[in-house]
This record gives structure tokens, C-alpha cells and sequence, in this order.
């Protein structure tokens, strides 16, 4: 019966901390979408900016956490889901590449 306690405490313990997810929890989580393949690099700079880089050489870097739905909208829209190869957000434009290939830049 302890065995069965220990593992019940244990199993909780275990939920518990993989139901609170922290903000770069969320970043990796998406850069894995976004990349469809591993993550070679993942950082977080100390004014919250986020870079990815993918193991097929696609690259990433979002200014905000609201950047990821956008990025998502844009592979839908405009590379067709295919995904994104590159992407950047700079205070007007969001500029990217579809793996296709297609380079293009929009307004924010």
C-alpha cells in the first residue's frame, strides 16, 4: 500500500510541473512547429527578444509572444503551411521567406 501511495505522490508531483508552462516553454514549443524539425539554438536576449534556429537552417527572431500568432497566420496565408524559413520583425515590417523559397515583406 506505501508502494501504491509513493507512486500516486509521485504521479502528481510529475502533473504538476508539466502543467505550468513558462513563457520560453511556449517559444520552444512553437519554434518546434515553426521548424518541423530540432532546434539548434534558442535564446532569449534580456529585453525578451527570442532567436531560433533551426537544424535546416532556418532562422527566427520575434520582439513578443503575440509574434508567434502572427507567424502562424503568415504561414498559413502566405507560404500555404509549408513553413517559414526565415522570419524577422522589425517596428514596421515583418519580413520573411517561405520554404518555397518566396521572400516577402509586409507591414505591420
Amino acid at each position: 500500500m506505501n508502494k501504491l501511495g509513493f507512486i500516486a505522490v509521485a504521479l502528481s508531483v510529475l502533473a504538476a510541473g508539466c502543467a505550468s508552462n513558462t513563457k520560453q516553454d511556449n517559444y520552444r514549443e512553437a519554434s518546434f512547429e515553426l521548424c518541423n524539425t530540432e532546434v539548434d539554438i534558442y535564446s532569449v536576449s534580456d529585453d525578451g527578444r527570442v532567436r531560433i534556429v533551426c537544424s535546416d537552417g532556418s532562422k527566427f527572431a520575434l520582439n513578443s509572444e503575440e509574434t508567434l500568432e502572427t507567424m502562424r497566420d503568415i504561414n498559413i496565408d502566405y507560404c500555404d503551411g509549408e513553413g517559414l524559413g526565415k522570419f524577422n520583425e522589425s517596428r514596421k515590417y515583418y519580413s520573411f521567406k517561405c520554404k518555397s523559397g518566396t521572400l516577402l515583406s509586409i507591414s505591420k
